[in-house]
């Protein structure tokens, strides 16, 4: 019997582990985060009233099963005119949601045109904003602008929230988390893609309850505003600050490391450093009792650093707990 997994996370971060799991499974549900309101998708979240598409739309591609042409379509972003910087996906998606009178139902057909293996799911159908609260004291209200002022203000972000307080799980994603065997959460933006889905009301309890195994897949490079300076244990102690349970049984995380100049090119760029588990974070894991898999989990493709869909689903799918 096929496995059944479920990856939670944000749109740009999950795709490439979405894309390296089809090798392994069907069986796959994309939990994504609601909270995006920047660029095309906030536009069309204010002007047409939706949810935000953007990330939905990263998990189709992801997971669809058509030719380069289409993928290409459903990426492709005008250039000029009225519609520039609006996405052919996100409008799709909207006029879908138009004629099916829902979010949700849009997906499915979306899916079902673009003969998409497995599921996207909303985390949540509600309506939402993030709200960061800094160390500074300092509060500001919206995803798109969270890294700008962390960044803009030099602070760390110390409480992530979401207006409305703990809105509604979809009961398709608590579902997908219940009744998986193995729960991805990541990668992603720390504050705005990955800890947003643990603020929504019952996502929580369901990553507590589930017979799954939990995997952390952590980043492989800080975020300019959002995580500079953090370590591995950072990471993961941001998340177990706003999710109430300690359910995470596994971290993956990268040991290939590139060339010095990739890394200049990012430090200069966003101030972004690689990521890899010292010795602190190696006896701060085994104290909590969770597994630490170190691996050669990145890519290099035209200068820039991402990780490996496919070796990442192995190293998965060779585990002796599934």
């Amino acid at each position: 019997m096929e496995k059944k997994i479920a990856v939670l996370g944000g749109g740009t971060g999950i795709s490439t582990i979405l894309r390296g799991l089809k090798d392994f499974t069907t069986n796959i549900s994309a939990v994504v985060s609601m909270s995006d309101d920047g660029g095309g998708s906030g536009i069309l979240r204010e002007e047409l009233n939706i949810l935000p598409p953007g990330d939905v739309r990263r998990c189709l591609i992801a997971l669809s099963n058509t030719d380069k042409t289409m993928r290409d379509l459903l990426s492709y972003r005008f250039k000029s005119g009225s519609l520039k910087d609006q996405n052919v996906g996100n409008i799709l998606i909207a006029a879908l949601t138009d004629i099916f009178g829902s979010f949700d139902k849009a997906l499915l057909e979306m899916s079902s045109v673009f003969n998409v293996t497995g599921k996207v799911i909303p985390v949540t159908l509600d309506e939402t904003h993030l709200v960061a609260e800094f160390e500074s004291k300092d509060k500001v209200v919206g995803e798109s602008y969270i890294p700008k002022m962390c960044y803009r203000l030099n602070t760390k972000i110390e409480k992530m929230s979401m207006i409305p307080h703990y809105p509604r799980a979809n009961e398709d994603a608590l579902e997908a988390i219940l009744s998986s065997d193995v729960v991805i959460i990541g990668p992603g933006s720390l504050y705005t893609s990955i800890i947003p889905n643990f603020l929504v009301g019952g996502i929580n309890e369901a990553l507590r309850d589930t017979k799954a195994r939990v995997i952390y897949i952590a980043n492989a490079m800080t975020q300019k505003g959002e995580t500079k300076n953090y370590s591995l244990k950072d990471h993961f102690e941001a998340i177990l600050k706003h999710s109430d349970y300690e359910f995470i049984d596994e971290v993956i995380a990268n040991d290939l490391r590139a060339k010095d100049e990739i890394y200049k090119y990012y430090y200069n760029k966003d101030e972004s450093t690689p990521i890899f588990a010292t010795e602190e974070d190696k006896k701060y894991f085994k104290e909590k009792n969770v597994l630490l898999t170190e691996g050669e989990f990145i890519e290099i493709k035209d200068g820039f650093i991402r990780h490996d869909g496919d070796k990442i689903g192995a190293s998965i799918f060779r585990s002796p707990f599934l």
